[in-house]
């Protein structure tokens, strides 16, 4: 096998990864992964083949020992260079975005699926054009496209694939002053692709999509890569088409209006039902109220560190964990979009691949996709289906007591 112990820790340290990261992607241990780079131990066919998909380099390479080549267009390597570079510690996020890119194409090419994610915009951008009044106009237009009014966007992720984007999450780092919130790619196969940093709170990630979107929408056609993360113009566009585009002016005010509020907010309570309301950050509530002069300068001073969530949780707004702490374990398998899960499921149910190759292939974990499959659970998610389907017996009594569901019962 040539020298593969030194081939397998030169390719994991090209691709940035800790043996702790290889070994949680393939689950094994960490000394596993110490093992095998010593060559004390050797890993197994399946093992190889996922350490080169990991790595994103040819099995043929490993073995001989050889330089590792790209087995494709080095994609991760132009975002990682994108605007001046990215934090090394973002480096396995941004790998794994575009490996599960790549494992979308070929799993819809499997399942012979046409993939309907744009490659164009068509949406009309010129850089003459990019003023405030252009950018609210241009977030106006994509509301329109969408036909959501001026109210909250219900569900961001959502509205992605109607604009023909694929949308993934994946953990960046915590610290935005060096990690980036997200980023755009412009895929070869998918088409517009938006990574979201798991390491921010569920408002800040809302803005994140909105501001990708932005790019998507109206620098595509100048730019295939864009890390959210430095300044310059285009930046500060995405920035202003996010505002206005989760929270538009006449939205905000009319709101305000039905709510009883004063022309100029003071109270910060106000400020979290507008907050909730929209569903963005607190820090977003407050610049953009700020923006649009319905607070003052002083108001915006004497709220910036009010505690927010306890203030929300103390007026009955639910409150999303991820608020309190940020745990990109707890996501798991939502980092997928649905599209791309529901492929997956209809992969191993059609026989074209085994459940433990589905986990490989997805980078994921077996019971992940038993789960996907509903073939087992856990003893608490047992109770919790004997108390749904005791309540769904209850509900189909009730419409069949009523006529309702009798054709549909007899049929």
């Amino acid at each position: 096998m040539g020298n593969l112990q030194t081939a397998l820790a030169r390719a994991r340290q090209e691709a940035h990864y800790s043996q702790d990261e290889v070994g949680a992607a393939l689950g094994v241990s960490r000394s596993m992964i110490s093992y095998w780079e010593a060559g004390s131990r050797t890993p197994n066919d399946r093992q190889l083949s996922g350490l080169a998909r990991l790595y994103r380099v040819q099995l043929a390479d490993l073995l001989a020992g050889r330089e590792p080549t790209p087995a494709r267009s080095e994609l991760a390597g132009l975002m990682m260079r994108s605007n001046g570079g990215v934090d090394p510690g973002s480096a396995p996020g941004i790998h794994e975005f575009v490996r599960f890119l790549d494992r979308h194409a070929e799993l819809a090419e499997m399942l012979s699926l046409p993939l309907h994610g744009w490659r164009q915009s068509p949406f009309v951008h010129r850089t003459e054009f990019s003023g405030k009044g252009d950018i609210s106009r241009k977030a106006e237009e994509v509301r329109s496209h969408l036909r959501v009014g001026v109210g909250p966007i219900p569900e961001v992720e959502a509205i992605c694939k109607p604009l023909g984007i694929t949308l993934y999450h994946a953990p960046l780092g915590a610290d935005l002053g060096k990690s980036p919130s997200g980023a755009f790619l412009n895929h070869p196969k998918v088409g517009f692709a938006i990574l979201v940093n798991l390491d921010t709170t569920p408002g800040r990630r809302r803005f994140t999509i909105a501001h990708e979107i932005g790019h998507a929408l109206f620098h595509s056609d100048e730019e295939r890569v864009v890390v959210s993360q430095s300044g310059g113009s285009k930046e500060g566009f995405a920035d202003e088409f996010a505002g206005e585009f989760l929270m538009p002016r006449e939205g905000v005010r009319r709101f305000m209006e039905e709510w009883g509020m004063p022309p100029r907010i003071e109270d910060a309570a106000d400020v979290i039902h507008v907050q909730r309301y929209f569903r963005v950050s607190w820090a977003m509530a407050l610049v953009r109220l700020s923006r649009l002069n319905f607070i003052t300068a002083e108001t915006f001073g004497r709220h910036r560190n009010v505690g927010s969530v306890a203030l929300a949780h103390s007026l009955g707004y639910p409150i999303d964990p991820d608020e309190i702490r940020q745990d990109a374990s707890r996501w798991q398998i939502r980092r997928f979009p649905r599209s791309f899960l529901r492929m997956l499921r209809v992969a191993v149910l059609e026989g074209l691949m085994s459940v433990p190759t589905a986990a490989a292939f997805a980078g994921l974990a077996i019971p992940e996709v038993v789960q996907l499959l509903g073939y087992s659970r856990s003893d608490s998610e047992d109770e919790r289906s004997n108390l749904e389907e005791s309540s769904l017996d209850a509900e189909f009594g009730e419409y069949e007591s009523s006529g309702v569901c009798k054709f549909a019962c007899a049929a």
